[in-house]
Order: C-alpha cells, then sequence, then structure tokens
C-alpha cells in the first residue's frame, strides 16, 4: 500500500475521531441544556408550591377561608405569569383549567394532548406524580391552532386538599437553537480540522517522499534486496532529491559493489600468492634437506680430514725426532770415523725410514689437497652461508700443497743422501769431508720438519675450525628447516583464509 493512502487512512481515521467526538459532544451539550431546563421547571414548580403553601397556611391559621386562600392564590400565579418567560397553569384534578394565561380559558376543560410516547397528559402527570413529587413530561402541544404539534417539557406538581394540579412548561425550540448554533460551530471546527489533518498530511508525504526519494515500500524493497547481496539491483533515482534515502542507497550499492569487486580481486590474488608460496616452500623444503645431507657428508669428511691431520701432526713429530737422532749419528760420525760403516748403515736405515715417513706425508698432503677441494666445493654449493667455510677450506689446501712441497724436498734430500751413504760405503776417506755437508743437510731437514710440524698444528686447528662452521651450517640449515615448515603451515592457514573470503564475499551478486 502507498504512503499516500495510509496517510490518507489515517486522516479518515482521525477525521472519524473528531466526527465522533463532535457527536458525541453535540448529545452531551443537549442532555445538558435538557436537564438544565428540567432543572429549572422544578425550580418554578418549587415557587408557585411554596407561594400556594404560604396562602395554605393563612387558611389553616383561619387568616382566609379555603375559598378566600384559592382566589389570592390563584391571583398571585396569574400576577407570576405576567413576569416568566414560561406561564403556570392551574387545573383540578379532572381537568377544569382554574389558571390559564388565556382568560377564556378558564372554567373550561383543558384539551388533552398526547405525550411523545403516546400517553395522554392527564396518564403521564398521575403515573409521574406517583413515582415523584414532580411530574416532567414531554408532551406535543400546539402553539396555535393551525400548527403543528411541537415538543414541550410539562412539569405538574400536586396540592394536596385543594384538588390543584400545577404546572408549566418551556418548548424545546431554544434548546434545538442553541443545539444548532453549536453544531454549527462544532462542525466549522471539524471542517477546520479536517483541512488542517489533509494539509498536514500532504505536507507530511511530501516531506517523507522527498527524503526517502519515493515510496516507503519501494525504498524498503530496495534496500532489503541490497542487504541479501543483489548488487545488481536496478532502480531509477532520476525523480529522487539529491540527498534522498534512494540516491543513498544507490551511491551506497556502488561504493558497495566496487569494495566487493576490490575484495574479490584481492582473494583471488591472495590464493595465487598463497598457492606460489607453498610451491616456493616445497622447493625450498627439497633444497634445505638435501643441503642437510650434504652438511652431514662434509661434516663426516672433515672427521676424517681432522683424523688425518691428526696422524700426519704426529707423523711429523715423529720425524722430527728422528731427524734429531740422524743428526746425533752423523755427530758421533763425524768424531769417531771408525764407526762410520755402522753409522752410514744408521743412516741408511734411518733414510729408508725416513723415504717411508715422506711417502706418508705425500699421501697425506695429497688426500689433505683432495679434501679441501671436495670442501671447496660443498662451500661453493653452500653459497653465502658456505663463505667462511670456502676460506677454511683454501688454507687447508694451500697446507696440504706446502706440505707436498715438503715432502718432495724430503723426498729428495732422502734420495741424495742415499746416494751420499752409498758412495760413503764405497768411500769411506772422503766419509770425514761429507759428514760436515751431511750435518748440514740434517739441519736443513730439522728445520724443514719443525715447519710441517708447525703446518700440521695449524692444519689441525684450521679443520677444528672447519668442523665448528660446518656444524654451524648444519645448526642453521636445521633452523631453516623448521621456518620452511612454520612457512608451509602459515601459507596453508592464509590459503584457508582466502578460501573464506572467497566463499564470504561470494555471497553479493554484482551486474555483469
Amino acid at each position: 500500500m502507498k504512503l499516500s493512502a495510509k496517510l490518507m487512512m489515517m486522516v479518515a481515521a482521525a477525521l472519524l475521531g473528531v466526527v465522533l467526538l463532535a457527536a458525541v459532544s453535540l448529545q452531551t451539550l443537549r442532555n445538558a441544556l435538557i436537564d438544565s431546563r428540567r432543572d429549572e421547571v422544578v425550580i418554578l414548580l418549587t415557587k408557585a408550591e411554596h407561594l400556594v403553601a404560604s396562602y395554605r397556611a393563612m387558611q389553616a391559621s383561619g387568616a382566609l377561608t379555603q375559598e378566600q386562600a384559592q382566589q389570592q392564590a390563584k391571583a398571585a400565579l396569574s400576577a407570576l405569569n405576567a413576569n416568566s418567560k414560561s406561564y403556570y397553569w392551574v387545573t383540578t384534578a379532572d381537568g377544569i383549567n382554574l389558571v390559564h394565561p388565556n382568560a377564556k380559558f378558564i372554567g373550561t376543560r383543558a384539551k388533552g394532548n398526547r405525550t411523545t410516547s403516546g400517553l395522554t397528559d392527564s396518564e403521564a402527570y398521575r403515573a409521574g406524580m406517583a413515582r415523584d413529587h414532580f411530574a416532567l413530561v414531554d408532551v406535543l402541544v400546539k402553539r396555535s391552532p393551525d400548527a403543528q404539534p411541537e415538543p414541550k417539557l410539562q412539569g405538574v406538581v400536586a396540592i394536596p386538599g385543594w384538588d390543584w394540579w400545577i404546572g408549566t412548561g418551556f418548548f424545546y425550540d431554544d434548546i434545538d437553537a442553541a443545539f444548532s448554533k453549536f453544531a454549527f460551530q462544532l462542525g466549522a471546527i471539524t471542517l477546520v480540522i479536517a483541512a488542517a489533518l489533509a494539509a498536514i498530511a500532504f505536507g507530511v508525504l511530501r516531506s517523507v517522499k522527498r527524503t526517502l526519494g519515493g515510496e516507503p515500500a519501494h525504498a524498503t524493497h530496495v534496500a532489503a534486496r541490497i542487504a541479501a547481496g543483489e548488487l545488481d539491483v536496478q532502480f531509477d533515482t532520476a525523480k529522487a532529491a539529491p540527498g534522498s534515502l534512494l540516491v543513498a542507497l544507490g551511491e551506497m550499492k556502488a561504493r558497495l559493489a566496487e569494495t566487493i569487486a576490490d575484495i574479490q580481486t584481492a582473494a583471488h590474488s591472495i590464493a595465487l600468492g598463497t598457492r606460489e608460496i607453498s610451491q616456493g616452500n616445497q622447493n625450498l623444503s627439497e633444497r634445505t634437506e638435501q643441503q642437510a645431507a650434504s652438511l652431514q657428508e662434509t661434516a663426516a669428511s672433515m672427521e676424517q680430514i681432522t683424523s688425518t691431520v691428526k696422524q700426519n701432526a704426529d707423523n711429523a713429530r715423529q720425524a722430527n725426532t728422528l731427524v734429531g737422532h740422524a743428526k746425533e749419528a752423523t755427530e758421533l760420525g763425524g768424531a769417531a770415523v771408525r764407526e762410520v760403516v755402522e753409522t752410514m748403515r744408521l743412516i741408511s736405515e734411518g733414510s729408508a725410514r725416513i723415504s717411508d715417513i715422506t711417502v706418508v706425508i705425500e699421501s697425506i698432503a695429497f688426500q689433505t689437497n683432495i679434501l679441501a677441494l671436495n670442501a671447496a666445493v660443498e662451500a661453493a654449493r653452500a653459497g653465502e652461508e658456505g663463505r667462511g667455510f670456502a676460506v677454511v677450506a683454501s688454507e687447508v689446501r694451500s697446507l696440504a700443497q706446502r706440505s707436498a712441497a715438503a715432502a718432495k724436498d724430503i723426498k729428495g734430500l732422502i734420495a741424495t743422501s742415499a746416494e751420499r751413504v752409498d758412495q760413503g760405503s764405497r768411500l769411506v776417506e772422503t766419509a770425514g769431508a761429507r759428514m760436515t755437508e751431511i750435518v748440514r743437510s740434517i739441519d736443513h731437514v730439522a728445520h724443514i720438519m719443525g715447519e710441517i710440524s708447525v703446518a700440521s698444528a695449524e692444519q689441525s686447528t684450521g679443520v677444528e675450525q672447519v668442523g665448528l662452521a660446518v656444524a654451524q651450517m648444519d645448526e642453521v640449515t636445521q633452523q631453516n628447516a623448521a621456518l620452511v615448515e612454520q612457512s608451509a603451515a602459515a601459507a596453508a592457514s592464509l590459503d584457508e583464509q582466502a578460501a573464506r573470503l572467497r566463499t564470504a564475499v561470494s555471497a553479493f551478486r554484482l551486474s555483469a
């Protein structure tokens, strides 16, 4: 139902209420006027009754006879008629007129009238006085012989002992005139109220339509469809006033559609991003596992290198001891030439042992070089995290190369010593001259063995540092693996939230 129809119904209901109120007011006024007139009749009858009672009292006291008292009472009542808008009439109980404003009716029988209920007036008077002291009866009376009967309020009171009925009354025409006047005024007021209500309703209708931009039912329908997610709903706002509800709904729908479209786009982008993150995490997890395996292999290799370096250091200390022994033997050979042969034999045996040791040193240097190369390769694979490890591996390789060079020098010296021993065995006479040279050579060997010992110690320290670096790298790799798992879990949660977001915004239907 349109707002105008509803307002008209409200106006009609208000007018109906006003009319009913006016009707009740008019009825109340009429009843009040009638009650006032009935009270006035009772007052007049009471006044006449008291007047007659005074003459009856004089009769009772003997001051007047009954006839005198009645004559004076009738004269007094007739005198009252000259000063009253109504008049008194007096009849006997059987209807003979004793007092009447028209003197020609005195002594005649009163004409009977009918009440509004159809009874004769005498019957109604008797019944009224039987119920109450005063009989008040509505009687139809002609103002003139040719006039139509009109309702008149008649009041009668009986005078006991004299057999009198004193009556008076009023026509209802003045009451009807007052009632009609008030009814006209009330009708005019009702019309004014109706016009005011109509004007107010029209103003309210225009104001509401201007505020809403149209019918409230239409605005409600549009708002309900937007609330249901139908953002493709179409409605005309061309006739709506700026700032009205329909215009605001149109702007809200447009902005909401833009926002939902942006959210849908963002949700799609988030979904794509989470899938890419998940794939990246999977790849990173695989690479981290591979790196962890490589680090474990590197750690195992470093343990082997550590063991080899320790063994190399032990061999270097042993070689240094043997060089000391050789030096002592050479010095003893220089002091006692006769022991040259035995000393040569000992030197030959020491040279053989040194040759074996140099072979071992060469093997250790070769293995150390290979391990250093492997460590450099693994460091290169580790990238930025293996830079420090690569530096350590380079130092280890340098030490290995130096060890190899030293071992090669020792090997050459041992070969020279062997040749000289052979020559000394054949040329004992030249042993004294060559012993000095042998002592110098042995001193050089001792110096080299010292360097080898120092290098071995440095290798041990470097290998320990490399082991610590590998352990740290393994720990970092484990932490990276944990972070990758957390990132994967976060990506899964983000993908779930994106799916929920897409489900939430899918409830809105956008225009194509």
